[in-house]
């Protein structure tokens, strides 16, 4: 289709290319042809073909410099993005490209600038280049897990293209859905408007205008001021935090703490200091991972004993997997247990449980080095480690090497991630109840009597009793909840409020709906709930994933008179899936087939949700006469067989070729157990005509968060 010679210069000029370029037309009508043909180096040849006689045209050279970054020219598209930009200071495009550029080169963040000038500089009509680089800066900021500012780039540009644009629409979506993602940071954060009454109500909408197409940076600036003429109001000093967060800028915690400081609402005051505690990674309290390095004096004699000695466990891996090209892969690995697994569960308590405290890795003698022994351990487990370690090696080891940082975790995380070696005959059950009992240690009595250092070194139980770090305390609680409950619904967070003198997170009955906060889901009052209002809630805690605002609200919605059976199975399918009790699953997975057949849809769907939680349980019996059913009733139906060969290939029964694997887990295999306190992935419920993911893969380095 010929150049429209009326739409604007691509160039960013703001003029139409009649009046700007009309001797460059059939110049860019062969560009734009070359372009839409994916011809990009012959398109950029020709651009250059044409620059003498057409020097510094500002759509040449935003072309150009857009084809440089896309080949992998970046030294090119720098020197061409400065030329366009001496020329042209104020042209959006040459803004935009240049957000485009850093954003892949430096990160999502260093993009954020430059895109917040090419927004500002922006007419009524918005250069398709700008719009390009909001959904590039949106993707390298989802990348660096700059989540909040992500969404929001990602939100700006599906309203700017009015819903339409499939790209940032399949990414938001990715993103709301998946549990591993905090709630705070899937959580929408509106604008808030003036109070009617304010006499400063006009300039408030003024300042709040660029903020409308884009322009955070300029409209939380204007706010500042206004702020400093008026006063502290607290709908400026939420509009500056909420604009701050989404330009990734530190700017952000103080005006989230200012905003939790105001005459607000307390559950509002205690949602923008957890805000502000998941920006600030600088006062989480951490602990390192460390790789240990030791010389092996005896290889041969330390390789037996470690075979041999009830402390070091064989880890289950593929050795040959962890070499490369430099490195050969180790002779062998171990888990270090602090004591022998128990020979039975009968009397198996926290105290008494095995716990794995490092890992070790045993490489043989090369040609530029000697044998050598690495461990792998957290450091508050590295006096433990070390102790077991020199127990089992004796003679047949030298003395550690300087420790080395790999990696960091926060210190709840790490409390919560505990790793077990459980005896055989360990049920389900009892699995269950250790790994209660353990969280709630944890969470009762370890963890508020930690020192913090975002409470200055105090622990939560002494800063509690503060009124002006209550706030704090109060934060710190409800992002741990939230993280908790998308795991275990078997923690009462108000009894720990209770115990340490903080008011309660009580429910809520009254109004609720759409712009019910995502921290407060759970909180509602399910029977109090309209249908529409009932469904409308449990669907959005479904898009994000909320398990404890599923497990609340899709029991009374099944009750409800609104769901079709489809509907209802699926419901009853989700219900299942967030389920931590497995005859309650199952039960739920009973109800779902009941409703697919009234429906008259395949059961296939939680047949093989029932096929994976029976496996994951050792119930052979029960899996095989899943497995058979399967097989004959539904294989052919469509994904089936794909779903299938996930669930066998991720419980490590089949291999990726289908076949059976060697070793293949059996029910007299002990027993690995990694808690996790924060949300895990759940595994999806297959649906026919679903997506089927590629086997899973596994990591070949164990290390002790993993589960």
């Amino acid at each position: 289709m010929p150049i429209d010679p009326y739409s604007l210069c691509p160039g960013g000029t703001g003029k139409k290319l009649k009046f700007c370029c009309s001797d460059l037309l059939g110049e860019l009508d062969k560009i734009q042809r070359m372009l839409e043909g994916d011809q990009r180096a012959a398109c950029l040849e020709h651009i250059e073909s044409l620059e003498p006689k057409y020097p510094e045209r500002a759509c040449l050279m935003s072309i150009k410099a857009m084809l440089e970054a896309q080949l992998g020219n970046e030294a090119k598209a720098e020197s061409t993005l400065e030329k366009f930009s001496a020329k042209f200071p104020d042209n959006p495009v040459a803004l935009a490209e240049k957000a485009t550029l850093l954003a892949s080169k430096e990160g999502g963040v260093a993009g954020i600038g430059p895109l917040q000038d090419a927004l500002e500089k922006c007419s009524e009509q918005m250069p398709p280049a700008v719009y390009d680089a909001i959904g590039l800066v949106a993707q390298a900021l989802v990348a660096d897990s700059q989540l909040i500012p992500g969404r929001a780039h990602l939100v700006l540009q599906l309203g700017i293209g009015g819903g339409k644009d499939q790209k940032p629409l399949e990414l938001l979506v990715r993103i709301n859905g998946s549990s591993s993602i905090p709630l705070l940071a899937k959580q929408d954060l509106p604008l808030l408007p003036a109070p009617e009454d304010a006499l400063w109500k006009s300039s408030f909408n003024q300042a709040m205008e660029p903020a409308m197409r884009g322009a955070w940076r300029l409209a939380a600036n204007q706010l500042s001021e206004l702020a400093v003429r008026v006063g502290d109001w607290p709908a400026i000093s939420h509009n500056i935090a909420v604009l701050w967060t989404w330009l990734a800028d530190r700017r952000a915690l103080e005006a989230w703490r200012k905003y939790a400081s105001q005459k607000i609402p307390l559950d509002d005051a205690v949602d923008a200091e957890a805000l502000a505690q998941s920006l600030d990674p600088q006062s989480a309290d951490l602990v390192d991972l460390l790789s240990i390095e030791y010389p092996v004096k005896d290889f041969e004699t330390l390789q037996a004993k470690l075979n041999a000695s009830p402390k070091s466990l064989t880890m289950p891996i593929d050795l040959a997997r962890m070499g490369t090209a430099e490195e050969p892969p180790p002779k062998g690995a171990w888990w270090l247990l602090d004591k022998p697994v128990a020979k039975s569960a009968s009397d198996l308590t926290r105290d008494n449980v095995s716990r794995v405290v490092g890992q070790v890795f045993l490489f043989g003698k090369q040609t530029d080095r000697e044998a050598r022994l690495e461990l792998i351990v957290y450091g508050t487990e590295r006096d433990a480690a070390h102790a077991a370690l020199v127990e089992i090696a004796g003679d047949a080891l030298g003395p550690p090497g300087t420790a080395e940082v790999t990696t960091q975790l926060s210190m709840l995380e790490h409390e919560l991630n505990w790793n077990w070696r459980l005896p055989d005959d360990t049920s389900p059950e009892k699995r269950m109840e250790l790994v209660r009992d353990e969280r709630r240690e944890v969470l009762f009595n370890r963890w508020p009597n930690m020192p913090q250092k975002l409470l200055r070194g105090r622990t939560l139980r002494e800063a509690a009793a503060d009124p002006a770090e209550r706030i704090k305390v109060l934060a710190a609680i409800l992002l741990v909840q939230l993280s908790i409950e998308q795991v275990t619904q078997d923690i009462d967070f108000n009894e720990l409020r209770r115990s340490l003198g903080l008011p309660e997170a009580g429910p809520i009955d009254g109004p609720t709906g759409h712009d019910t906060p995502l921290t407060r889901l759970a909180r509602v009052n399910p029977k109090a709930l309209s249908d529409d209002v009932l469904l409308d809630l449990y669907r959005r805690a479904d898009h994000y994933r909320h398990v404890a605002a599923i497990r609340l609200l899709g029991p009374e919605l099944v009750n409800r008179k609104t769901l079709t059976p489809a509907e209802r199975a699926q419901t009853y399918g989700v219900l299942a899936q967030v389920e931590q009790d497995a005859q309650q699953a199952i039960a739920y997975l009973d109800l779902a087939r009941k409703a697919s057949e009234e429906a008259k849809q395949s059961t296939a769907p939680w047949d093989l949700a029932e096929l994976a939680l029976r496996i994951a349980r050792f119930e052979i019996a029960e899996a095989d006469r899943l497995l058979l059913h399967i097989r004959s009733d539904h294989i052919r139906e469509p994904g089936v067989a794909q779903a299938l060969y996930q669930i066998l290939y991720e419980a490590g029964i089949i291999g990726p070729d289908g076949k059976p694997a060697a070793g293949a887990p059996g029910r007299e295999a002990p027993a690995l157990v990694v808690p996790g306190g924060a949300a895990a992935e759940p595994g999806k419920i297959w649906t026919p005509g679903s997506d089927q993911p590629a086997p899973a893969k596994k990591s070949a380095l164990w290390t002790p968060d993993m589960d």
